[in-house]
C-alpha cells in the first residue's frame, strides 16, 4: 500500500517509525464531544416544535409520519395524489429542518403541486435522539415512504450529510433515483482525509470554525453518529454512478476538499459549480445562488417528468 501511494503521489516516505503521526481512525477513536446546558436542548425542541405546527402544518399544509418498527425514518409530505415525479429532500447536520425554512419556504412554493418530501434525521440535529437506523434501513425506509404513495422513483436533493444518505440509496437502492442535487456534498472522495479531519479532529483557528467545532461537531449526538455509525465505504458516492445530477461546491467550505472534489467531478462529466467566497451552508443566506440551485431542481424535476411519461 505504502509503495502503490509513493508512485501514485510520486513521494518518498522516509524509513523508519515517528510516534507522533498518528492516522485517523474515525471508527475506532474516542468520541469528541463537548457538554451543553439542558436549557440548549429545551430551547431547539420548542424552536423546532413552533417551526413544525407554524410553517411545516399550517402555513405548508404537510403530514408527518412517526418513526415506529415498520418505518425507521420519519418525514413530511404533502401534495401525495399527484403523478409528479416527487422531490424528497434531505438535511444535513445542524437543527434539522429549522435551519432551512427560508430555502424550504421557496422549494414548496415553485414545486405547486408536485410531491414533495421532507426526511427527517433526528439525530443529527440535536434532539437527544440515540436511535440510528442503519444505511440499509434508512434506505428502505425511504423506499417504503415513496411506495407507501405509489412511487417508484424521485429527485434526491441533499446538503452536507444528506448527501451521504442519498448516496445510500445510489448504492442500495439506484432504482428510485430519477435525479438529483447535491448541495455541499461530504460524499464525495472520502478516502482523503479532509471530512474526517476537518469535521472532527481539527483545532479551530478562527471564528467559523469555533462555530462548527463548538457548535454542530462536537454536540454529543453528532459526535456519535460521525464516530460510530458513518461507514466511509457505504457513504462514498463515485463519480461514475451519477446519473442526471447537479452538484454544488461552496469555494470556501472549511470540511471538504472543494477544488479537488471539483476536479474529480469534472473529470466524470458531473455538472459541477463552485459558489464563489461562500462557506459550508452559506447558500442558505445567499439570494442569487438559492436561486440558481432551486432553478436545477425545477430544470432536474421537470427533465424527471418527461422520462416518466416516455
Amino acid at each position: 500500500m505504502l509503495t502503490t501511494a509513493e508512485d501514485h503521489f510520486q513521494v518518498k516516505f522516509p524509513s523508519g517509525y515517528n510516534p507522533v503521526l498518528r492516522c485517523i481512525r474515525l471508527n475506532f477513536d474516542p468520541v469528541q464531544a463537548t457538554h451543553r446546558p439542558l436549557a440548549v436542548y429545551v430551547a431547539i425542541y420548542l424552536a423546532t416544535l413552533v417551526f413544525n405546527s407554524l410553517f411545516l402544518q399550517w402555513i405548508w399544509g404537510l403530514r408527518y409520519t412517526d418513526v415506529d418498527e415498520q418505518h425507521p425514518v420519519g418525514y413530511w409530505s404533502g401534495h401525495t395524489t399527484s403523478p409528479e415525479v416527487p422531490l424528497v429532500f434531505i438535511h444535513g447536520v445542524g437543527v434539522g429542518l429549522l435551519g432551512y425554512v427560508d430555502f424550504l419556504h421557496q422549494l414548496l412554493t415553485q414545486s405547486g403541486r408536485r410531491p414533495v418530501f421532507l426526511v427527517e434525521l433526528p439525530y443529527v440535529s440535536m434532539r437527544l435522539v440515540d436511535h440510528v437506523p442503519s444505511a440499509t434501513e434508512t434506505v428502505k425506509a425511504i423506499e417504503g415512504m415513496l411506495n407507501r404513495f405509489g412511487y417508484t422513483k424521485a429527485v434526491f436533493v441533499s446538503h452536507s450529510l444528506g448527501t451521504g444518505v442519498a448516496s445510500w440509496v445510489s448504492r442500495f437502492a439506484p432504482h428510485l433515483i430519477a435525479g438529483s442535487v447535491m448541495v455541499d456534498p461530504i460524499c464525495f472522495l472520502l478516502h482523503y482525509h479532509h471530512v474526517a479531519f476537518n469535521f472532527i479532529h481539527r483545532l479551530p483557528k478562527v471564528l467559523i470554525e469555533y462555530i462548527l467545532c463548538y457548535g454542530v461537531s462536537r454536540e454529543l449526538y453528532i459526535s456519535h453518529f460521525i464516530s460510530r455509525h458513518l461507514q466511509w465505504f457505504e457513504t462514498i458516492h463515485f463519480g461514475d454512478g451519477l446519473n442526471d445530477a447537479t452538484v454544488f461546491l461552496s469555494e470556501n467550505d472549511r470540511i471538504i476538499g472543494t477544488h479537488l472534489v471539483y476536479n474529480y467531478l469534472k473529470e466524470h462529466g458531473i455538472d459541477v459549480h463552485i459558489m464563489p467566497s461562500l462557506e459550508h451552508a452559506q447558500f442558505l443566506f445567499d439570494a442569487k445562488w438559492k436561486a440558481t440551485i432551486l432553478e436545477h431542481i425545477d430544470k432536474t424535476s421537470r427533465k424527471a417528468d418527461l422520462k416518466n411519461k416516455t
